[in-house]
C-alpha cells in the first residue's frame, strides 16, 4: 500500500503528459495543414512559366509574383514572410519573397518534406522543427508550368514557439496531475483504513512527514509565485517600454524620407495611382525593412474627429478608409509631437504603436505610424515565464523531497519511539531504542529506554512479590503511595490446611527430598486457591494459611473458600493415587474453614512488616484443621450456610480457646 501513492502520481503525471502531447501534436498537424492550404492558394495564382524567368529582383515577373505573395500574407494576417524556392544542385534557392529587401539566389537546404512537392507535385507540410532562425511549422505547395512540371514551391511558415510553450504548460499540468494523483491515492488509503473523517484528518494533520513536506512545498510555491508574478509584470512593462521606444525612434527616423507634399497630394486625390502614393509606399517599405517590422506601416491624416489612411505598405491598399481618431493622435495633430502607446488590444491582436508627425510650413500633414504586434512577444514572454515556472516546479519538487527526507528523518525515529512505547504498554519491557542520536529524538529515545528499564524492574519486583506473597497483596503494596503500619477490620473466610503424619512421612527423607515433596504438594494447594482469587498468607512448615475477602472485598468469600478446599482435596486424592502407583506413601491433609471479622493489614514495625490477618476466625480455622482427619474438610455452620455445597453435621465440638462448643460440619455427604 505504501507504493500506491507513488504509483498513482507517476501514472497521473505520465497520463496527463501523454494526453496533452497528443493534443499539441494534433493542433500542430491542423495548423500545418492550414499553412499547406494557404501555400496552395498562393501557388495557384502564380504563373509557373513566368516564375521560371525570375533571376533577380529586377525581373518583371518578380514584382508580379511578390504582389501575389504579399496579398496572401495580408489576407491571412501571417507574421512571417512567404517565399518561393526552386531546386539547384541538390539544394534550394530563394526566388521571390515578401521581404522588402530581396535575397534572390540565397541557398537553403532541401527538407525531406519538400521531396514529394518537387517530385510528384503534391502538397506537403512539416511538423514542428527548428533551424538557425527559430522553431517553425511550414506548408508547401507546388508552382507548376503550363506543361504540368513543377517549377518551384511556395513555402508558408509560422513560428512554432506557442506550441513549445504549450508543451511546457503540459509539463506543468503533468506535475500538478502527479501531485493530485499522489494526494488522492494517499487520501483513499487513509480513508479505507480509518474512515472518511479520521482518514482526511490523519492525512492533513496526522502525518508529520506530510505536514512538513506539504508545508515546505506550499511555502516555496507561494514565494516562487509571488516573485514570478512580480517578475512577469516587470518584464511586461519593460518589454512594452522597449518596443514603444524602438518604434518611436523608427517613426522619427522614417519622417525625413517622407514628403509632406506627397502626403497632402495623396490625401487630396485619394488615389493609389497617384505617383506620390508610390513614392510614399516605397519609402514606408524601406523604413519597414530597416526597422525589421513585419506588420504594415501607414500614414494617417485627420479630418475633424476621424482619421483616414493615406498610404500603407499593405499589398492591397485602402486609401481613404476612416478610423477613429485616438486621443494620442489628436494631441500629435494639435501640437506636432511624436508619441507612443500600448499595449492595447483590438479585434486583430495586442499592439504597441508609435507615430511621428510629418510637418511642413502648413503644419502637420500626417502621422507615420509603426505598429508592433506584441501578441507573439507576450507569448514568448509567457513561454519564458513558463520555463521559469518549470524551474520553480522543479524547485518545489526538490523542496518537497528535501522536506520529505527531513520529515522522514524526524518522523521515522518518532514512529519507532511510538512502536516501542506501544510494545512497552503491551508488556514487552525488553524493547530498546538506539541512543546514538544527540538531538531531541535521542533524548526521547533515552527517556523511553529508561522508562522501559524502570517498568521492567517494577515488573520484576511485582513477580518477586507474587512469589513471596499473593498477587493481590503485591499489587496493593506496589500501588500504595506509602506503606503504613495499620490494619482494617474485614469480614473474611480463613482456610488452614495441614499434613497428617508429616513427621513420620518425612523422617526417612533427606532435606532436598522434603523440599521437593512440599513444593509439589503446595503447588496443588496454591493453584486452587489462586483460581478462586484467594490470598495465601504464609506457609508454616507443612501447613498453609490463606483467606478470601481481603484485601479486595469479595461478597462470596465463603463460597470461594469452600470451592477451593473441595478442589484441593480432589486434586490431592488424584496425586496420592499416582504416588501409590509409584510405591510412595500418601500425603493426607486436613483442612479447617472459619469466617468472621478479623484485622487485615500490615502488621509489625516500620522496619519489618507482614501483611496478614489476625482474629478469632484465624484461630478457629486452625483449631478445626487440627481436628480434621486426612482428606476431611471441617467448617463452621456460618461457612456451611454461606458457602453452599453438600455437608454432613459433625455436631457441637468443644474447641480450645472458645467458651462454647462450635457447630461443626464436614464437607461432603
Amino acid at each position: 500500500m505504501r507504493w500506491l501513492p507513488l504509483s498513482a502520481a507517476v501514472a497521473a503525471g505520465i497520463g496527463t503528459l501523454a494526453i496533452h502531447e497528443l493534443r499539441v501534436r494534433g493542433d500542430i498537424e491542423d495548423r500545418a495543414r492550414a499553412l499547406e492550404s494557404i501555400a496552395a492558394e498562393a501557388a495557384a495564382r502564380i504563373d509557373g512559366d513566368a516564375h521560371a524567368t525570375v533571376r533577380s529582383a529586377g525581373d518583371p515577373a518578380f514584382a508580379e509574383i511578390r504582389h501575389v505573395l504579399r496579398d496572401t500574407l495580408d489576407r491571412h494576417k501571417l507574421r512571417s514572410p512567404i517565399f518561393t524556392l526552386r531546386t539547384v544542385d541538390e539544394v534550394t534557392e530563394f526566388v521571390v519573397m515578401t521581404n522588402e529587401t530581396p535575397y534572390v539566389g540565397h541557398r537553403y537546404a532541401v527538407r525531406p518534406e519538400m521531396g514529394p512537392v518537387f517530385g510528384q507535385g503534391t502538397l506537403a507540410h512539416t511538423g514542428l522543427y527548428g533551424d538557425d532562425h527559430g522553431r517553425w511549422i511550414s506548408g508547401y505547395a507546388p508552382v507548376k508550368r503550363a506543361d504540368g512540371t513543377v517549377e518551384a514551391l511556395v513555402e508558408v511558415d509560422e513560428p512554432g514557439g506557442p506550441f513549445d510553450t504549450r508543451r511546457v504548460i503540459g509539463l506543468a499540468y503533468a506535475s500538478f496531475a502527479a501531485f493530485a494523483g499522489h494526494l488522492i491515492a494517499a487520501t483513499a488509503g487513509w480513508v479505507s483504513r480509518l474512515g472518511v473523517v479520521r482518514g482526511l484528518r490523519a492525512l492533513v494533520v496526522g502525518r508529520l512527514a506530510t505536514r512538513i513536506g506539504v508545508g515546505g512545498a506550499i511555502a516555496v510555491v507561494l514565494a516562487v509565485g509571488v516573485m514570478a508574478y512580480i517578475d512577469h509584470r516587470d518584464a511586461e512593462r519593460h518589454l512594452a517600454a522597449t518596443i514603444r521606444e524602438r518604434l518611436l525612434v523608427t517613426a522619427r527616423l522614417a519622417v525625413p524620407s517622407l514628403s509632406p507634399a506627397d502626403v497632402r497630394a495623396v490625401d487630396a486625390s485619394r488615389s493609389v495611382d497617384d505617383p506620390a502614393f508610390g513614392r510614399l509606399v516605397t519609402a514606408l517599405r524601406q523604413a519597414q525593412e530597416r526597422a525589421g517590422v513585419t506588420t504594415p506601416v501607414y500614414i494617417l491624416s485627420a479630418t475633424g474627429n476621424l482619421a483616414h489612411f493615406v498610404a500603407m505598405t499593405n499589398e492591397t491598399p485602402f486609401v481613404g478608409h476612416p478610423l477613429a481618431l485616438r486621443p494620442g493622435h489628436q494631441q500629435s495633430f494639435a501640437d506636432g509631437s511624436a508619441a507612443a502607446e500600448g499595449p492595447y488590444t483590438d479585434a486583430h491582436g495586442t499592439w504597441v504603436s508609435a507615430w511621428a508627425p510629418i510637418v511642413d510650413d502648413q503644419g502637420v500633414a500626417g502621422l507615420v505610424q509603426f505598429d508592433g504586434d506584441v501578441s507573439a512577444m507576450l507569448a514568448d514572454l509567457r513561454e519564458d515565464d513558463l520555463r521559469r515556472a518549470m524551474g520553480a516546479i522543479l524547485g518545489v519538487a526538490v523542496a518537497f523531497l528535501a522536506a520529505a527526507v527531513l520529515a522522514r528523518g524526524v518522523a521515522r525515529p518518532i514512529a519507532e519511539v511510538a512502536d516501542t512505547a506501544r510494545g512497552i504498554g503491551e508488556g514487552r519491557f525488553d524493547a530498546r531504542l538506539p541512543e546514538d542520536r544527540e538531538d531531541e529524538v535521542g533524548e526521547l529515545s533515552r527517556a523511553v529506554n529508561s522508562m522501559a528499564r524502570g517498568l521492567r524492574e517494577r515488573e520484576r519486583l511485582r513477580d518477586m512479590f507474587g512469589r513471596y506473597m499473593t498477587r493481590q497483596v503485591a499489587e496493593r503494596l506496589l500501588g500504595a503511595d506509602s506503606i503504613e503500619v495499620k490494619g482494617e477490620l474485614r469480614e473474611i473466610t480463613v482456610v488452614l490446611s495441614d499434613i497428617r503424619g508429616y513427621t513420620a512421612l518425612t523422617e526417612k527423607l533427606g532435606a532436598a527430598e522434603v523440599v521437593a515433596l512440599l513444593n509439589e504438594y503446595f503447588a496443588i494447594l496454591v493453584d486452587e486457591v489462586v483460581k478462586e482469587d484467594g490470598v495465601i498468607d504464609k506457609f508454616m512448615g507443612d501447613a498453609m494459611l490463606c483467606w478470601f475477602g481481603a484485601p479486595y472485598p469479595q461478597a462470596d468469600h465463603s463460597a470461594r473458600a469452600v470451592r477451593a478446599a473441595a478442589a484441593i482435596q480432589s486434586r490431592l486424592a488424584a496425586w496420592n493415587a499416582d504416588r501409590a502407583a509409584r510405591g510412595l506413601p500418601p500425603v493426607l491433609t486436613g483442612i479447617g474453614i472459619a469466617s468472621g471479622e478479623v484485622v487485615v493489614g500490615n502488621i509489625g514495625s516500620p522496619k519489618k512488616l507482614e501483611y496478614t490477618a489476625i482474629g478469632d476466625a484465624v484461630n478457629l480455622a486452625s483449631r478445626l484443621c487440627s481436628k480434621a482427619d486426612g482428606g476431611v474438610v471441617l467448617a463452621t455452620g456460618t461457612v456451611r450456610q454461606a458457602g453452599g455445597g453438600e455437608w454432613a453435621q459433625v455436631g457441637a465440638v468443644p474447641v480450645k480457646g472458645v467458651s462454647e462448643p462450635v457447630d461443626v460440619w464436614r464437607l461432603g455427604a
